[in-house]
This record gives C-alpha cells, structure tokens and sequence, in this order.
C-alpha cells in the first residue's frame, strides 16, 4: 500500500483537473448517486454516415451455419451511432449514458466502464476523432461523478478493474496520462488489497473475501499486460502471468475449454461454481492472446483458442450467442466476449471463427428495431420502446470488432 499512498496526491489533483473541482468519492452537488444533476440535452450524431434503412420484418434471416455476409464500415458506424443517439448525453464537456432510452437515470459504474469500452472500440475501428472526443467527455463523466480513487466505495473489485481497462485504453486513445494514471492507481489499490495466498493466490471477487472469481483475475491480468507496455515495466507483466495462471489452474478445463466461474469454501471444503459465461471465456482468451504476444509462448494462444471454441460450441443456440439476462448484468457479457474473441480472430492466420463471429452480427443486426437498436436476444426481433443500454451495447461491439484494424 505504500506505492498507492504516495501516487494519491498526484491522483487528487488529477481527477479535480478532469472533474473541475468535484471532490473524489463525492457525487456532484444536487445530484442523487447514479443520476444526473439535471436532465443533460443529448448531442448530435456522433459521426456522419449513410442514413441506415429501417429493417424490413419479413426479410429472410441468415442461419447460423451461413457464411457471413460481412461487416461494413457503414453498418458499423450506424450501430455504434443509433447507439449514442439513443444512450448518450453530454454536458459541460462530460459524457454519460442512459441506464434506458429516455431514462433521466445514468447507468451505473461498471456498465459505463463497458460502453466507454464500447465508443473506443468504436475509435480504434474507424480512426474518427469524434470518438476519440467522446471517450475524453466519457473518462471525465467518471471522475465527476465517481472521482478517481474508486476503492473508496466499492467492494467489488471487478468493478473497478473494469474502469482500470477503459481508462488505459482512453489514456492511450486520447493522450492524456492522467487517465493513465487514475488506472495504474486503482490498479495497484485492487492488487494490493485483493491478492492472498488462499486458494494458492489470485485476487478475492469483493473486499468479503469470499470467492475468487474469473471475472476479476482474467480482467486483471489484461489490465497488467497493457499497464506493463504503457509504462515500459515488466513487473506489472509478472503480475499478469501470475495472474493468469491462477485462473488457468483453478477455473479453467484444459480439457474442454471452459472457464469456470469461481472458487469458495463450503464448510471447509474448497468448491469450484462451474457455471460458465460468455464474458469470462472472453477476458480469458483476451489474457491469453496477450500474454501469448508479450511472451512467444503458444501455449496461451492455444488456450485462447480453446476458450473461444467453448462459447461457440457451448453458449450458442442454432450457433448463436445466447442471452444472459435482460435488464441485468449480463447484458453486456457478450459484449465483453465479442471484443476478445474480435482481438484474437485478428491475429489469428487461420481465422477459425470469423464465419461464426460474422453471422452472429448478421443475426443481430437483421433483428435490430426502426432506431437500429439491437436486444440481448440476438435471435429475436427488438421491439421499439424502452431498452436497456447494457442490453443493447453487446451487438455494438460485435459490429465494431469485425470491423477492427
């Protein structure tokens, strides 16, 4: 804890930079947590581009064994731009997201961190400085609503590192090393107070110190990757492969692919929750590609493809992702598989999952509603009216992921 200690006065005076005075940990005055403080007026289309057609109900749907029609750059800039017509909103220079169209209600911490995640996806596709701005907007929306030491408040230390990932790549999308900085912070807070030698180490889900998930450790060790080439410092690589390989030996079957859930203890027994989900064999192979890159070991490239090849054959309905929730959490797991599985599937040679991966998004797509909104359930038809933003951001990213440079 001694390094977080002494970065915290540098941290301090960064996030009042970004947030104009807003005190760390606070919520702006007037403002109720997780709302606005006041209705903000929703900003223009965020890029130019060809207005889309309205889907046509009794067009025929591609099926799942389909070759891909492909992903366009215009049908990736009109999914990622219904989006934000639908979601986003902007006031004195900071961006938010609606938890629902219409809502005056913002979403909540960790599901921001994941549309932010969403809009820069949507910049490292197309090159576009109007994301490149959203995502600065969106980075200094958090400070001003969260400030910039999030342990403060938070148990979950999921949700943090989640923040950790968006706020490196807005660091590096927009140049600004503050966003940086705030990362490494929470960063080194999230090791610091949630690394323990139980279960052979690995980083506890919550500050109750209860289970050891793979949805904190798989996150972490990306977070560790990035962190060590951002900061030219191979220690935080060490961390990731630490990291990674408590994941790979506790949750994960070498046999079948699978990531399992998480780890506790029942009446003194150590018990594995083999419930799988979509983004957990996501961050998995997200981790593993990474490493494999940083490292030249085949290994980890091996087991990203075997992750991978876990969801398709085993989360799909008729070959299709299959929803996690509606209104929930799971909204945005897909989302969060489809940006790794995307990562992967460009530096693969052989490009084992682009078919599968580009019927899914024609899928969704085909299913998308008169605002060009896409649901949690790909297969079916979204309806127009209220939507969730979690919900809806998962097919985004799939768009902007087949598109990836």
């Amino acid at each position: 804890m001694a390094v977080v200690s002494a970065q915290l006065g540098v941290i301090v005076l960064a996030a009042c930079l970004l947030t104009g005075g807003v005190a760390l940990g606070e919520t702006p005055a007037g403002a109720a947590p997780g709302a606005p403080p006041a209705e903000p007026a929703p900003v223009e289309q965020a890029a130019a581009s060809p207005e889309p057609s309205a889907p046509v109900a009794a067009s025929p749907q591609p099926s799942s064994t389909a070759a891909s029609r492909g992903v366009t750059a215009a049908r990736a800039d009109a999914a990622v731009n219904a989006f934000d017509r639908a979601f986003y909103l902007e006031r004195d220079g900071r961006g938010f997201f609606r938890k629902v169209t219409g809502s005056t209600t913002y979403a909540s911490f960790w599901r921001s961190a994941e549309m932010i995640e969403l809009v820069e996806d949507a910049a490292d596709r197309s090159g576009s400085p109007v994301y490149g701005q959203m995502v600065a907007e969106l980075a200094r929306g958090v400070t001003h609503r969260f400030g910039g030491v999030w342990t403060r408040h938070r148990r979950y230390n999921d949700d943090v590192m989640w923040m950790v990932l968006a706020f490196e790549r807005a660091s590096r999308l927009t140049g600004d090393a503050r966003f940086r900085a705030i990362a490494k912070l929470n960063f080194d807070t999230v090791f610091a107070r949630g690394w323990s030698s139980e279960f052979g180490g690995g980083l506890w889900w919550t500050t109750d110190r209860r289970e050891k998930n793979a949805c904190i450790n798989a996150p972490a060790a990306i977070a560790a990757v990035r962190l060590s080439h951002a900061l030219h410092d191979r220690s935080y690589l060490r961390k990731a492969a630490r990291l990674y390989a408590w994941t790979r030996n506790h949750l994960y079957d070498a046999a079948t692919g699978a990531v399992y859930d998480h780890v506790t203890r029942d009446g003194g027994e150590t018990v594995v929750d083999r419930s799988t989900y979509t983004y957990n064999q996501g961050t998995f192979a997200g981790a593993a590609g990474l490493l494999s890159r940083a490292t030249a070991d085949a290994a980890y490239a091996r087991q990203a493809r075997d992750s991978i090849a876990y969801a398709r054959d085993e989360l799909t309905k008729d070959g299709v992702l299959a929803g996690e929730g509606e209104g929930g959490d799971g909204g945005g797991f897909k989302g969060i598989f489809a940006r790794y599985a995307g990562d992967y599937l460009r530096h693969d040679p052989s490009r084992e999952f682009e078919d599968w991966l580009g019927v899914n998004a024609d899928v969704a797509w085909s299913h998308r509603d008169s605002r060009d909104l896409m649901g949690q359930e790909w297969t079916s038809q979204t309806t127009d009216g209220g939507l969730h933003a979690f919900d809806a951001s998962s097919a985004v990213v799939l768009q902007q992921q087949l598109r990836g440079r």
